[in-house]
């Protein structure tokens, strides 16, 4: 038996992220199960390492207008990778496996054209469209967030996004999940059967950690800024920390990549430390972590480094769905983002209520995060659409 991984781009460093992280963790997960062949397109200095747990072949990217994809029936990320020479090609080592998956809405082009083939073909191997958020759900909040006139061009495209993933959805004959909440919107949707695939965790780990008073007064917002969801994320933020006067109660840090100059001029009092390489030392002088998004579903990665590196969350609720952490036993949660301000300098000095935090979430999800388990998962649910 042999499974097909098409993708965007080979999942690998420089590329980061957390949709990097869970298509790379969950491909290889997968394929130490099951063999798999992966399909992508190519990225200049993106190399799959040499002891990757399966072989991947690349197609020649053609950049495209995006202006053209104004007049496109396609949302923007799913118009730039739909390119003939893929397709082909996907078809052709479509016809070979016995289950094929479509990672991420920027693919989900695929599902049609990729059923049209195999069902005229020797058979109707089993699709299976591998989401990361209820993408209209998530762009469309995007819209609604941002200013005019970018509100237009954006709601288009959170239309057009909504049906491409219906109608992706609706044709593939499997889904995958990445939250209880997502599976239940995606239910609702269509009737295409729906798995959960968490999230697991194979990153560095903190046996023990202590936090009192003797450990920095910093707190810390993680993440990644190159796509413009994440950049309004932390726009509103920071506007409302600096509107209840935090980032001047309380040391505030912004680690991860991004062009993100415009706004370290806004805000003078916030620390940008650019990219974090190495996580550990790093969280040695943070007190605290926020997770404040606002807009996006899906399951925030970031939040397990947070809990294996031992660092106390302050969150949105709505940001730490799916996670099964508990607000008030494992983390602290808001409902807002002012909210979230205006708790953060008190919560930063009640030491004791941060360390019995970090060490319950630790036990919490020290057994739950495993990838070893997602990639059986995954290939059990493969195997059930293939024996219908």
């Amino acid at each position: 038996m042999t499974f097909l991984w098409l993708c965007r781009q080979p999942p690998y460093p420089p590329l980061r992220g957390g949709d990097v992280e869970y298509s790379r963790e969950l491909i290889h997960s997968l394929a130490r199960h099951t063999p798999t062949q992966g399909l992508a397109f190519a990225e200049d200095g993106v190399e799959p390492p040499a002891d990757a747990p399966l072989p991947w072949e690349t197609v020649p990217y053609k950049k495209k207008s995006k202006i053209a994809s104004l007049a496109s029936p396609l949302p923007d990320v799913a118009f730039r990778f739909q390119q003939q020479r893929y397709l082909d090609r996907a078809i052709e080592m479509a016809r070979d496996a016995d289950a094929i998956f479509v990672d991420f809405i920027g693919m989900a082009w695929l599902v049609k054209p990729l059923h049209d083939a195999l069902k005229a073909g020797r058979g109707h191997a089993p699709i299976i469209m591998v989401t990361h958020n209820h993408e209209y759900a998530m762009r469309r909040e995007h819209a609604r967030a941002s200013p005019f006139p970018m509100r237009l061009a954006l709601t288009l495209d959170a239309e057009k996004a909504g049906r491409l993933e219906r109608s992706a959805n609706r044709i593939a004959d499997g889904i995958s999940a990445i939250t209880p909440e997502d599976a239940a919107v995606l239910t609702r949707d269509c009737k295409t059967p729906v798995e959960v695939i968490l999230p697991g965790y194979d990153g560095p780990r903190r046996p023990a950690r202590r936090i009192d008073a003797a450990t920095p007064r910093v707190a810390c917002i993680l993440g990644g800024r190159r796509s413009t969801h994440k950049v309004a994320v932390l726009e509103h933020s920071l506007a409302a920390l600096a509107r209840h006067g935090a980032d001047r109660a309380v040391t505030v840090e912004i680690g991860g990549d991004g062009d993100l100059d415009h706004i370290a001029r806004q805000y003078p009092n916030i620390v940008f430390k650019g990219f974090v390489e190495d996580l550990v030392s790093y969280t040695d002088g943070i007190r605290l972590g926020l997770i404040p998004d606002d807009i996006g579903g899906g399951f925030k990665i970031r939040v397990l480094s947070h809990v294996f590196l031992r660092v106390p969350i302050l969150g949105l609720h709505s940001a730490m769905a799916g996670t099964g952490l508990r607000s008030g036993e494992h983390f602290v949660g808001v409902d807002t983002l002012d909210e979230l301000a205006m708790r953060l300098p008190a919560l930063m000095d009640d030491v004791e209520t941060l360390d019995a935090m970090q060490n319950a979430a630790y036990a919490y999800c020290e057994a739950r995060y495993d990838w070893a388990d997602r990639g059986a998962t995954l290939a059990a649910f493969a195997q059930k659409l293939m024996d219908r």
